[in-house]
C-alpha cells in the first residue's frame, strides 16, 4: 500500500504536467488518509482542479469545509468561479447554484471597502447568480435569500468601467449599488415594505454615485412601500416630489406607478392622466406593454371601453411580432374585444392611430400655437421658439413629430406646437410639427456651388467629403456615375481630391454630386 508521502510526491509532480491525473491521485489520498490530509495537499488539489477537465467539485467543497486555511478557502473561491461562473450562461449558473451558494460558507467574503485591487470570487459569483435569477422572471425570493448571506458593509462602492465596441468605455454600477438595487426590488416584490424602506434609505445614504436612475428607483420604492403599508397620502406626496424634480419629471415609470396607486384608490380620472403622461415620456412599445394593459383597465373603469380596443390590438401585435407567450390577463382582454389575431395590423400601423388618440387625450384642451425657431443650443438637443405673441418657449429635439438626427439647420423654421409646463413651471413646446423648413442665407448660398474637397470616409452607402470651406457633405453611392457605383470603394481612398457640386441641403446634411476626380 502506498504511503502518504508516495501519494504526495506522485500527485505534486503531476500538477503542472497532467492536472487530470493529479486530481485523481489527490482524491485517492483524501480517501486513504483523510485525517492526515494537509493544508498543502488541499492547496495543490484545488490548484490542479482549476486547470483540469476532471472535475469533482463535491470533493473540493469537502476539502474547503474541513481545511479553513485562508490560502485554501481563497483558492476554492476562484475554483468555483472558474468552473461554475466565468463565461457561463444563465442556465449553467442556475445548474451550479448549490456550489455558488456554498461559497459564502467555505470561501469567506473579502472586505473590498479599503482595498479592491484583488476582487472577491464569492462576491462576484453570488451577484452573478442573482443576475441569473433576475433575468426574465425576477425571482424575488431567491435573490433576497442570496443577498441575505452577503455583508453589504464589505462591498466596494467604486464604479467599474468596461470597454465596448459600440459605445466605447461604459461605467457600471459598483457592487454596493448593485446589491441595494437588487435587494430593494426583491423586498418590494415580496411585500416586505418596512424592510424595503429601510434598505432604500440605507442605499441612498451610503452610495455616492448612482447609475441607471437607481436613486430614483430607491425613492420610488419607498413611495410604493408606503402605499403598501396603507400610508396612501404619504405615498402620493413622495411621488409628486419625484415628478416635480429635475431628475424625475421625464421618467415614464414614475408616472406609471403613481397611476397604479390612483387606480387602486379608485381615483380613475387621476390614474388616467398619469397613465397618459407616462406614454409621452416612454420608450419603445415592447417596453410599455404593462402600461398599455393598465390604460385599458382604467378606460374600462371610466366606462370608455370602446376606446380601449386600440390598446388591446397594440398589446396583441407586440406579443405576436416578438413571439412572446400570452398571459391570462392579456387573453382576457383579447376575448373581451374580440381581437382577430390572424388579421392584425403591424405595430407601426396601430401606433399611428394610438399616437393620435394619446395626443387628443394629452392636448385636447390646449390650442395649437405657431412660431419660429430662433435658436439652437450648441449641444444640438434643445432650442427656443418665439410664438406669434413674442413669447419665448423652450423645446427639446425629442418633441419634434418628425424625428431628426440633427436639428442644427432648423433655425428660422416655422412650427406648430402645443404649450405645456415643465416640472419647474416654465413653458415648453411639445408635439412640434414643421410647417416650413428654413434654410439660412449661408446654406442657401451653398446650393449649386462647385467646390474642391477631399475624401474623409468611405461607407456602405457613400463617401463623405470635406470641402474647401470646411463643411462636410455626403456623396451618396446612387448619385455616382454608373461606372463607379459598384466599384467606388476601390476607386476612392481617404484624402483623395475631388470636385463636387452641392445639390441639396436638408436637416440630415449636405448632399453632393461628383464633378471630377484628381
Amino acid at each position: 500500500m502506498n504511503t502518504k508521502r508516495d501519494f504526495e510526491e506522485k500527485a505534486k509532480a503531476l500538477v503542472s504536467t497532467n492536472p487530470n491525473e493529479a486530481v485523481k491521485v489527490y482524491q485517492e489520498l483524501w480517501e486513504v488518509y483523510p485525517e492526515q490530509f494537509s493544508v498543502w495537499d488541499a492547496f495543490y488539489t484545488l490548484k490542479a482542479m482549476r486547470v483540469s477537465t476532471f472535475l469533482n467539485l463535491s470533493l473540493a467543497t469537502e476539502i474547503a469545509k474541513k481545511i479553513k486555511d485562508e490560502k485554501v478557502t481563497n483558492l476554492y473561491g476562484w475554483l468555483i468561479f472558474d468552473k461554475c461562473v466565468k463565461g457561463k450562461s444563465r442556465i449553467d449558473l442556475l445548474e451550479n447554484e448549490k456550489f455558488i451558494e456554498d461559497l459564502v460558507h467555505h470561501s469567506p467574503q473579502k472586505c473590498l471597502i479599503e482595498e479592491d485591487s484583488y476582487p472577491c470570487p464569492t462576491t462576484i459569483s453570488v451577484l452573478k447568480l442573482c443576475d441569473a435569477h433576475a433575468e426574465n422572471l425576477f425571482n424575488a425570493t431567491k435573490i433576497n435569500e442570496l443577498l441575505s448571506v452577503l455583508d453589504y458593509s464589505l462591498l466596494s462602492n467604486k464604479s467599474k468601467t468596461i470597454e465596448t465596441s459600440s459605445r466605447g468605455d461604459v461605467e457600471l454600477s459598483s457592487d454596493l449599488e448593485k446589491y441595494f438595487a437588487l435587494k430593494t426590488k426583491a423586498l418590494l416584490k415580496l411585500g416586505y415594505f418596512e424592510s424595503c424602506i429601510e434598505s432604500c434609505t440605507k442605499g441612498l445614504e451610503l452610495l455616492s454615485k448612482f447609475h441607471y436612475n437607481n436613486d430614483l428607483w430607491f425613492k420610488m420604492r419607498i413611495a410604493l412601500s408606503e402605499d403598501g403599508l396603507g400610508n396612501h397620502e404619504k405615498s402620493e406626496e413622495l411621488f409628486k416630489e419625484l415628478l416635480e424634480s429635475k431628475a424625475g419629471n421625464d421618467k415614464w415609470f414614475l408616472y406609471r406607478d403613481i397611476s397604479e396607486i390612483y387606480f387602486e384608490k379608485k381615483d380613475y380620472i387621476k390614474a388616467w392622466k398619469h397613465a397618459v403622461d407616462a406614454i409621452f415620456h416612454g420608450n419603445e412599445p415592447h417596453f410599455l406593454i404593462g402600461l398599455y394593459l393598465l390604460q385599458a383597465r382604467i378606460l374600462f373603469k371610466l366606462k370608455r371601453q370602446e376606446e380601449g380596443k386600440i390598446l388591446a390590438e397594440l398589446i396583441c401585435a407586440i406579443l405576436k411580432e416578438n413571439e412572446w407567450k400570452e398571459k391570462a390577463e392579456y387573453n382576457k382582454l383579447f376575448l373581451y374585444y374580440k381581437i382577430d389575431k390572424t388579421s392584425l395590423r403591424t405595430i407601426k400601423e396601430i401606433m399611428h392611430d394610438a399616437n393620435i388618440f394619446w395626443s387628443n387625450e394629452r392636448y385636447g384642451k390646449h390650442p395649437k400655437r405657431k412660431g419660429s425657431i430662433i435658436s439652437i443650443h450648441k449641444n444640438g438637443k434643445i432650442g427656443r421658439i418665439k410664438d406669434e405673441h413674442n413669447n419665448l418657449i423652450e423645446f427639446h429635439k425629442k418633441d419634434l413629430v418628425k424625428k431628426m438626427k440633427s436639428i442644427e439647420n432648423l433655425k428660422g423654421a416655422i412650427v406648430e406646437f402645443y404649450t405645456m409646463q415643465s416640472y419647474d413651471g416654465k413653458n415648453i413646446a411639445e408635439r412640434i410639427s414643421l410647417i416650413e423648413e428654413h434654410l439660412s442665407g449661408k446654406t442657401k448660398n451653398l446650393i449649386g456651388k462647385i467646390l474642391d474637397g477631399s475624401v474623409t470616409n468611405i461607407t456602405d452607402f457613400g463617401i463623405f467629403i470635406r470641402m474647401q470651406d470646411g463643411t462636410d457633405g455626403l456623396l451618396h453611392k446612387n448619385s455616382l456615375p454608373n461606372h463607379l457605383k459598384s466599384s467606388y470603394k476601390e476607386a476612392f481612398v481617404k484624402n483623395k481630391k475631388v470636385k463636387v457640386k452641392i445639390e441639396k441641403v436638408t436637416d440630415k446634411g449636405i448632399q453632393l454630386k461628383l464633378i471630377e476626380t484628381f
